[in-house]
């Protein structure tokens, strides 16, 4: 008999790719609604309603910092609404006080970007959209109007800003798509739109260039990636440099095979680019591109996506957390209903549920009625939340959840349920054939009589802990449990369980909060033949 420890639980992540008894030890096969923080497992938080009764159904969210004023827009398929922080208000664009309805659809979704500190949106449907400023200084009692000195009966898929350009891509013109074509600006004065697109003009900075070079893909987007433009096609990554009079941009091909799967499929962070491409998950460094998915989750992922849903595949970017979110619908789902963390700081995946949003934003996020230090009734034990030196929440940004469906929006990072409802959270490996001298063993019998966990779990809340076996790695798990474990009141699991493989899952179903450190297990080895089950 011996102890098998197992730690640093956090340090590989969930890999479902390769076969459970090919992994590291601390490598997890399964798992949802879990998180890597501190070389740990952690059951993620939950997330509630914010900004109460929104008059649309959102698709869309962005915030906005303008002078002393925090905003968060909503788009819906028709109509524009700003919440500034007590109350909702009509932005949708007017003539003579009659809204004018957009034509949006889910499937294109709205994006944002702003220039000059003047926030523009487009749905690649109606003109983009601009919210006029006055000093510079955005107000909710200003409607939204279409973009100053826009070319005429023109449209596009994407406005995004770069330097002092604002830049078009995948454009349509007078009935006739350009998806390849690139056009830019002149350059804006702040607090202003460019005063003109007119490509033409030998006294203006504004251009257009067709990306017809390398690959026969559409343009996607674009993201500024330090002084460079990042164009993504479908099917290729194009570079957009700026040179000056009489060019003003240069482009070349940073790779000719690989592309973003849709439109609002990449975040920038402190290394890079984090994108969802057509293959796998990637980060830019403005050089290279690297696969991040290859022998862990990549083949589970593509095998997940609805194949009719995938244009509504996005990436958010949780920064306080060092998180990335791939955002996708199953199979059967309209809209994003689950994610792949990953963390940049351990480079460690895991997965968790989404409430079928269509977009997340990041900003400053606070809970309708606002939480203060007088009126706050968690522990320092049970608070999931982070903790601000000010009004609680008030200055802490968060992620920010659009449920189409519900019209609603949610506060990610708040308390342990999903808006009420408790969330089932598990992790989980099997295929572990460590024998009595610490190493794998796949021809021995063991006989696991006990699993210590290294844990926390909030109050005095209590985990399901499930143990299994297997005699051949063809065969299905057997398990066995659930037992209950609180580490408040023990020290450990005791079981019963007999294979050549054995394997362990922790589970939450109530609001309660968790984090697993490391594990012992208690091993005997019985030889290596045979299949006895011992007691």
């Amino acid at each position: 008999m011996a102890i098998v420890p197992i730690e640093n639980l956090g340090e590989i992540g969930i890999i479902k790719d390769i076969p459970p008894y090919q992994l590291p030890p601390n490598a997890w096969s399964d798992g949802n609604n879990v998180r890597v923080l501190d070389n740990a497992i952690k059951k993620c938080t939950g997330y509630q309603e914010i900004l109460a009764t929104c008059p649309i159904s959102p698709l869309y969210v962005t915030a906005l910092a303008s002078g002393s004023e925090y905003f968060w827009v909503a788009c819906g398929t028709a109509k524009v609404y700003v919440h500034d922080g007590s109350s909702w208000t009509n932005i949708t664009r007017q003539t003579t006080s009659t809204d004018v309805d957009y034509s949006a659809t889910a499937a294109e979704n709205w994006s944002a970007t702003v220039i000059g500190g003047v926030l523009i949106l487009n749905n690649a449907i109606d003109d983009p959209q601009e919210w006029p400023t006055t000093a510079g200084v955005a107000a909710a009692a200003t409607k939204l109007q279409d973009l100053s000195n826009w070319p005429a009966s023109t449209t596009c898929k994407v406005t995004r800003a770069f330097k002092t350009f604002l830049v078009a891509l995948n454009v349509s013109e007078s009935g006739t798509d350009y998806p390849r074509l690139v056009k830019w600006s002149h350059e804006a004065a702040t607090h202003s739109v460019p005063s003109s697109w007119d490509e033409t003009s030998a006294s203006l900075d504004a251009g257009e260039y067709e990306l017809a070079q390398g690959s026969a893909g559409e343009i996607v987007d674009g993201m500024t990636l330090g002084d460079a433009f990042i164009i993504f096609k479908e099917d290729s990554i194009v570079q957009m440099s700026y040179v000056g009079s009489p060019f003003i941009f240069s482009f070349r091909t940073l790779s000719p095979t690989i592309g973003a799967i849709a439109k609002n499929c990449a975040a920038e962070f402190d290394k890079g680019i984090f994108f969802f491409g057509n293959s796998d998950l990637y980060l830019m460094d403005g050089q290279n591109i690297h696969p991040l998915l290859p022998n862990k989750l990549r083949r589970w992922l593509f095998d997940s996506i609805d194949g009719d849903a995938f244009s509504k595949c996005f990436v958010a970017a949780d920064y306080a957390k060092k998180e990335m979110l791939a955002c996708f619908p199953t199979i059967g789902s309209t809209y994003p209903d689950k994610a792949i963390i990953w963390n940049w700081h351990n480079n460690a995946f895991s997965i968790r549920d989404l409430p079928n949003v269509s977009h997340i934003a990041y900003g400053i996020a606070e809970i309708t009625g606002g939480r203060t230090w007088a009126t706050i009734t968690d522990t320092w034990d049970t608070a999931s939340s982070t903790w601000g030196t000010r009004s609680y929440d008030s200055v802490l940004k968060n992620l920010v959840l659009v449920d189409p469906g519900n019209t609603k929006l949610y506060r990610d990072d708040y308390g342990n349920t999903e808006d009420g409802t408790n969330m089932t959270s598990y992790i989980e490996r099997t295929g572990l054939s460590i024998g009595a001298q610490g190493a794998p063993d796949q021809s021995s019998i063991k006989h696991v009589k006990a699993v210590y966990p290294k844990m926390e779990v909030s109050g005095s809340n209590t985990v399901n802990v499930y143990v299994g076996s297997q005699m051949s790695n063809e065969e299905g798990v057997t398990w066995e449990g659930p037992y209950t474990f609180n580490p408040d009141t023990q020290s450990k699991v005791p079981c019963r369980v007999t294979g050549r493989y054995f394997g362990v899952k922790f589970e939450s179903t109530t609001n309660s909060d968790w984090k697993l450190h490391g594990l012992e297990f208690d091993v005997k080895e019985y030889g290596r033949r045979g299949s006895v089950t011992h007691s």
